[in-house]
């Protein structure tokens, strides 16, 4: 049936995280927040550094910590987790690099995280001679870890070593697909979707399937797909964020009502799932409760001050008529982003959001321009084409604008974006079909920009 079903090119669901500092030994593990305690997750790494402190050698023991570190960090959203996690699987691929190896950690420990998003050569880990590497398991965190720092031809590189030492490996293969679909490259990106599904079709490999109906515009197979895969999930963490993705479905398709009940089932599962709390944020200010979604955003950015959330969480000011408050928000957004820039990460796709939010299109044009380069995904060539579009450069932004759309992803922002360069043009019949695709899509899909398509829907003569 999985087969069936995905028959397109498969997306990544974006599940990966970031990682913070490695010593001679495990750090003491301190939870962030009250819902922590008691989290298997955060117990896990708790039982991982105390098996660790006793059997340092444990090889195995510390690819489960980097890797339960990459996780940690999706879910907090702390780039403080990039280096601890990457030092934890340097240190078992150090005690175990496979058979007739060198010895990975001295051979370019700047490959991974060193910010080369252009996809020069940086180097393999663990290789052997005969090109059969060993401890997978520290490869694929390695290679999560690179998805995680938007690294993702480092990620497709040691994905593939990971294949070859371990050709079974489901969770190299989600990785392989997630690297994929981020430099552009989906027929091959399905072949590893198809690859992981064969071997394990659980929650990873189904999400990644109903994430690409989705994308190809195929929502109603993809609702159908995520209800499945909500009869797979059994830990907490994993109903949560199946009903956070039913309720993305429902928010992207303007159904108000049906995202509200799945981002409130959620916290049934896992009262402490972040991206619930952002969906009703954007349910409450789409439906006009607004004390209750500056609360809700005020209450996220301070929990997960990413520069996205930030971002959002101004231009929402933004539409309310704010001073001040935007303005720190985005400096907050600035902040974060040198942060993760510290932790040996990179998201110039966000510092492009953010540069487009203070006004700067030429700063905007450049980093995404830049990303372009290196990575051809649709949230790529929409952020450029917006940029250029708000730079002047109207003819530059059309190719661009009609690749974001490509896929067939119901997408009122990138309709409304297209349309908008439409009108700049002068093709009012074409920006009136677009720019009322978006309103149809999902009339709420931005505070400030779903009032700035009706407005030039109506001066379109529509």
């Amino acid at each position: 049936m999985w087969r069936r079903i995905i028959a397109v090119g498969v997306t990544a669901a974006a599940l990966l995280g970031l990682g913070g500092t490695f010593g001679a030994g495990p750090e003491p593990w301190t939870a962030e927040s009250a819902y922590a305690q008691g989290d298997p997750l955060v117990e896990s790494i708790e039982q991982a550094q105390a098996r660790l402190r006793d059997v340092p050698g444990d090889w195995t023991t510390w690819a489960a910590l980097g890797s339960a570190y990459v996780e940690r960090a999706r879910i907090t959203g702390d780039p403080g987790y990039y280096t601890r996690a990457e030092g934890a699987l340097r240190e078992s691929l150090r005690l175990h690099p496979g058979p007739s190896s060198t010895d990975p950690a001295g051979k370019e420990p700047e490959a991974v995280g060193s910010g080369t998003a252009s996809g020069a050569d940086t180097g393999t880990v663990g290789e052997t001679g005969g090109g059969t590497v060993g401890n997978d398991a520290a490869l694929v965190g390695l290679g999560a870890l690179a998805n995680a720092r938007h690294d993702f031809a480092l990620a497709e590189r040691l994905a593939r070593q990971a294949i070859a030492g371990n050709p079974f490996s489901a969770d190299a293969y989600g990785v392989l697909t997630d690297a994929l679909t981020q430099l552009g490259r989906p027929a091959e990106a399905t072949e590893a979707a198809q690859r992981m599904l064969d071997l394990r079709p659980g929650l990873p490999a189904l999400s990644r399937a109903a994430y690409d109906l989705e994308q190809h515009g195929r929502v109603e197979e993809a609702h159908a797909l995520w209800t499945q895969a909500l009869a797979t999930a059994i830990a907490p963490a994993d109903l949560a964020f199946v009903h956070h993705q039913l309720g993305d479905l429902a928010w992207h398709g303007g159904d108000l009502a049906a995202a509200r009940a799945a981002y409130e089932a959620g916290p049934a599962a896992d009262a402490g799932y972040l991206p619930l709390r952002h969906g009703l944020a954007r349910v409450d200010a789409a439906g006009g409760r607004t004390a209750e979604a500056l609360a809700g955003y005020a209450a996220l950015t301070a929990a997960s001050p990413t520069p996205s959330l930030l971002v959002e969480h101004a231009l929402l000011l933004r539409s309310l008529g704010r001073a001040a408050e935007p303005e720190a928000q985005l400096a907050l957004a600035q902040a974060a982003l040198d942060l993760l820039a510290a932790g040996g990460g990179a998201d110039d796709l966000a510092a492009a959001e953010l540069a487009l939010a203070r006004g700067d299109h030429a700063t905007a044009v450049r980093l995404a321009a830049g990303e372009w380069q290196r990575r051809r995904h649709t949230d790529v060539a929409d952020t450029l084409a917006w940029a250029l579009h708000q730079a002047g450069r109207h003819r530059e932004a059309l190719p661009l604008a009609c690749a974001a759309a490509a896929l067939g992803a119901r997408s009122a922002l990138h309709a409304y974006h297209l349309g908008m360069i439409e009108l700049a043009l002068g093709d009012r019949a074409a920006a009136r079909r677009d720019l009322a695709r978006a309103l149809r899509l999902n009339p709420h899909f931005s505070p400030v920009d779903a009032p700035a398509a009706a407005r030039a829907l109506a001066s379109a003569g529509a």
